[in-house]
């Protein structure tokens, strides 16, 4: 027992040590690590839609959210207070569009629509199929936070917005995000130093996603923003109807 014990375990470290990227990986290599880590490239991709319910906490409010995103590029979140729906935003056949409390209804501003189709890219697509759809990534090579080892990546999208993507080496997934922006450009277009702290992974229709995260204000240190995932399907049927954009109140 001790013997067969002792060989399996000699095997495992030697499969995990073989599976590691070495130090000078390139961008390929840490990708693939990346892509296994999550489930493998099959899993990510046969992914065409995504619906989530989650809890959004910020320092002036706690709301719940309603998620729901396809391939085809369309998207829309709802956002709820005390039951009560109080804000929607949405990607569709329309364009991008916002509506109220009131249900009056306006256009996104080009930021906006453009966060959230980046948003679609990331709750959607694995990081190896980004350059397929316009997305520059470039390895920067190992980086070190917090006494914790990473993988660097710059992620550019085709509207041109960079960010940077933190891999845990151990995990080989993203366990931290930096970028400059507005947290909700729609109601505010003042630009903040943030990182992204993703946890709680675990996995879904064979794919890992994080369940948590959390923003943090790197010049101020405050916490932006908490995001949990409270509900996650995958590939449930979704009706295209609420993605047009409806007729405003006002």
């Amino acid at each position: 027992m001790t013997i067969r014990l002792s060989v399996s375990g000699a095997v495992a470290l030697f499969l995990f040590a073989c599976a590691q990227p070495s130090a000078d990986a390139g961008l390929e290599t840490v990708l693939k690590a990346h892509t296994d880590a999550r489930g493998g490239a099959a899993a990510i991709e046969n992914i065409n839609s995504i619906q989530l319910e989650m809890t959004v906490v910020e320092p002036e409010f706690t709301v719940t959210g309603a998620y729901v995103a396809t391939r085809d590029g369309w998207m829309r979140v709802d956002i709820f207070a005390d039951g009560a729906r109080v804000f929607t935003e949405a990607l569709g056949p329309d364009g991008g569009w916002q509506m109220f409390g009131d249900a009056t209804v306006t256009d996104l501003s080009p930021d906006g629509a453009q966060k959230l189709a980046r948003g679609v890219a990331s709750n959607l697509y694995g990081l190896h199929e980004l350059g397929a759809h316009g997305y520059s990534l470039t390895l920067v090579g190992s980086a070190t936070r917090n006494d914790n080892a990473f993988w660097e990546i710059e992620q550019i999208a085709p509207d041109g917005f960079s960010k940077h993507i933190f891999l845990d080496k151990k995990t080989h997934l993203i366990a931290r995000e930096i970028k400059t922006s507005a947290l909700h450009p729609d109601l505010d277009a003042t630009e903040v130093r943030q990182e992204t702290f993703h946890t709680d992974y675990r996995k879904t229709a064979g794919v890992m996603f994080s369940e948590t995260s959390k923003k943090q204000n790197l010049d101020s240190g405050d916490i932006m923003q908490t995001v949990q995932i409270t509900s996650r399907r995958i590939n449930e049927p979704v009706d295209p109807a609420q993605f047009l954009r409806p007729l405003s109140a006002k």
